[in-house]
């Protein structure tokens, strides 16, 4: 019994000392160290195209827009959609599609939704539908302006802002 005391008395007695003469024999010492990664992508950026500007020209008393106005979805994959559209004052007060009056006003209609006066406008899936993936969406708008127009050039009447969402 002794014997086996003694014999696992030295053996840890030699671990103790091999463990202990490692660290004490060099000066320095190198470590391999592993870089982990972990990506968890839980969102997607949007890669869309909006018109830099709606024209609207009034020609002899004719309101005329463009008709080439597009949002164009440019990721290989993915869709997405407007889901709103806000109108703010320029030079000129954004005012009621379908009840037009005032002077120096101007109202749209995007794609069927109208505006009822500066801020959102009311948007449906009917009107904007998904974009997929390297698609486009046009844009139909149409304009009202206010019998008081002045002769002008490239006058910021209004601005829209569009707001597109990724649908999963």
């Amino acid at each position: 019994m002794k014997a086996k005391h003694l014999s696992a008395f030295i053996l840890a007695l030699a671990l103790v000392l091999s463990l202990g003469t490692t660290a004490f024999a060099a000066s320095s010492t190198t470590a391999t160290v592993p870089v982990t990664l972990t990506v968890a992508n839980e969102y997607r950026a949007v890669n869309v195209t909006v018109p830099a500007a709606l024209p609207v020209y009034v020609i002899n008393g004719t309101v005329v827009t463009a008709d080439n106005a597009r949002i164009v979805n440019n990721a290989s994959s993915g869709s997405v959609q407007v889901t709103g559209i806000s109108v703010t004052d320029g030079a000129y007060k954004v005012g009621s599609y379908d009840s037009f009056a005032g002077s120096k006003t101007i109202a749209l209609k995007i794609n069927g939704s109208v505006t009822t006066g500066a801020g959102s406008m009311a948007v449906t899936g009917s009107a904007f539908p998904v974009i997929a993936g390297g698609s486009s969406q046009k844009l139909t708008y149409y304009a009202k302006i206010s019998g008081d127009a002045q002769n002008t050039t490239d006058l910021n009447a209004a601005t829209v802002v569009f707001t597109i969402s990724i649908v999963d």
